[in-house]
């Protein structure tokens, strides 16, 4: 992948992030575009939706490029290709690049590593065969990816390899930088999402003897809280934390009839496996289906 990337006819790339995006997949597209363009490329990433102010520090790198119409698309960190919206370039896919256990998209080449924790990893390994300098920009992308995914390196998928990519960035950081990056994904709440992590502590359900805990978020249930689609992305994180569960289920409406379910299992729950059977997908800790 490396030495195609490489090719003075690769040129004029479009890195594509999944919908809702993540810091995984924030911090992989723009980095791997941020190299591209230090090669002598011309890169610029795609999301379909948004992507949340939290990450200005990244984006800001896009601001003011030089438009162009793309000829080549490689995709990070999607698994399926319902995950792009309907992009008008699903058919033209060159290089998809990830680490779920299970890849649906269609490309010229596929690279998926699900021994490793985030896509950033492999991101930084690809950067270091392609000799890129590294700097201050993808030390803070790349951490951003890697820590987000492991939750700062609590999650059961943090390997000795994660540790190593982390230090290995630090060379390249500047004192505070992964500090700010830690205090704005995990520890800054605004009052809008401490409400909503009030309202999921007070109305979530429980199920199979308390070993499953779920929430329905309608679309009526978000206008009457103030909050956007984007809003609801940790709540899970709430009714996870309660004891003896072993899944956690948070089904958030994003149209009208159409459910983006969130999944959170502990060993002994595949939550790939679960989603896989309608359509989605992920890891076996944290997956998501559309119904």
């Amino acid at each position: 992948i490396s030495d195609m990337l490489l090719e003075p006819d690769f040129d004029r790339v479009l890195v594509a992030c999944h919908r809702s995006p993540d810091g995984d997949a924030v911090g992989s597209s723009h980095a791997l575009a941020y190299a591209l363009r230090k090669k002598g490329k011309q890169a610029r990433v795609f999301c379909p939706d948004p992507i949340g102010s939290e990450f200005s520090y990244l984006t800001q790198a896009e601001e003011g490029l030089f438009s162009f119409e793309p000829e080549h698309f490689v995709t990070v960190d999607i698994a399926a290709p319902d995950m792009l919206c309907g992009a008008e370039f699903t058919n033209r896919i060159d290089i998809t690049i990830d680490h779920h256990r299970i890849n649906s998209v269609e490309s010229r080449v596929k690279y998926v590593d699900a021994q490793k924790a985030s896509c950033g990893e492999i991101i930084l390994q690809l950067l270091r065969e392609m000799d890129t300098e590294f700097d201050r920009y993808l030390a803070k992308a790349l951490y951003t990816a890697i820590s987000t995914d492991t939750g700062c390196f609590r999650y059961s998928n943090t390997k000795e390899d994660t540790f190593l990519s982390a230090a290995f960035l630090s060379r390249y950081a500047s004192e505070g930088d992964f500090y700010t990056i830690n205090k704005a994904m995990f520890e800054t709440k605004s009052a809008l999402l401490l409400s909503l992590e009030s309202y999921a502590a007070s109305h979530f359900k429980t199920a199979c003897g308390g070993e499953v805990a779920y929430l329905t978020l309608s679309a009526e249930t978000q206008k009457k809280l103030g909050a956007s689609y984007s809003d609801l992305d940790t709540v899970i994180n709430v009714i996870r934390q309660l004891e003896g569960v072993k899944a956690a289920f948070v089904a958030k409406e994003r149209e009208s009839g159409v459910y983006k379910v969130s999944v959170r299992s502990e060993a002994g729950f595949d939550a790939s496996e679960f989603c896989h059977v309608f359509g989605g997908g992920g890891h076996i800790a944290a997956a998501g289906c559309t119904l």
